[in-house]
């Protein structure tokens, strides 16, 4: 009797001889369940990567990339303010969109977002959020660094303007990093993608200007 209750245990177990691996819910293990679900975990890179070459092969990757500097670099700073990392990509999508519009009406993006900077900016030191310690207290700073180095690339006329949104492009991306490890101000989804575009975008533009 107790051989067989000892023999029908084992025959009930996910490591029994002859039996499939199961999960906890009594499901056989997959590889491929375990390699889509892997891939799928990956979606803000393969998102970056789809945007960095679509704007790398659209022959204009310098002005696109300021503007997607710039626009990751609001989205920080307006998120840290808001204090909802959550709603970085809503953020992003709409900065965007209106960096987009004021291009194409010919105001230029930056008569644009330069007033929301300075208003999001004082909010954040009025109600404290951008005078917290580690990466909040930091945020309008990088906000200044990005703006200044893209204006200069924009309407300084310099020979080398392009080298300098691939910089600003070059070093967001260890400002992302930061932001991945820290898990903080911003999802980690956002970071990995903005981490992404911007690292491809800026080595590209190297690479072109390079090659040109």
């Amino acid at each position: 009797m107790s051989g067989g209750a000892g023999c029908h245990g084992r025959s009930m177990t996910h490591t029994s001889p002859g039996y499939p691996a199961r999960d906890r819910d009594g499901h056989p293990h997959s590889t491929v369940r375990r390699i889509a679900s892997a891939v799928a975990g990956r979606w803000p890179t393969y998102l970056g990567i789809a945007l960095a070459a679509a704007t790398l092969f659209d022959g204009d990757g310098g002005p696109n990339g300021a503007l997607i500097v710039t626009v990751a670099a609001l989205s920080y700073l307006t998120v840290a303010v808001l204090d909802r990392p959550g709603a970085v990509w809503l953020v992003i999508v709409v900065l965007f969109g209106i960096g987009t519009a004021a291009d194409t009406v010919g105001i230029g993006y930056w008569l644009a977002f330069g007033p929301i900077a300075l208003i999001v900016t004082v909010i954040g030191l009025v109600r404290g959020q951008l005078r917290r310690p580690g990466l909040y207290v930091l945020q309008a700073p990088q906000m200044l660094v990005v703006g200044v180095v893209v204006l200069l690339a924009e309407y300084g006329g310099l020979e080398f303007a392009g080298y300098l949104v691939a910089a600003a492009l070059i070093g967001h991306a260890v400002w992302d990093v930061a932001h991945w490890r820290a898990n903080k101000v911003v999802t980690r989804s956002l970071a990995e993608f903005c981490f992404v575009i911007d690292s491809l975008l800026g080595l590209g533009i190297i690479i072109l200007l390079v090659l040109a």
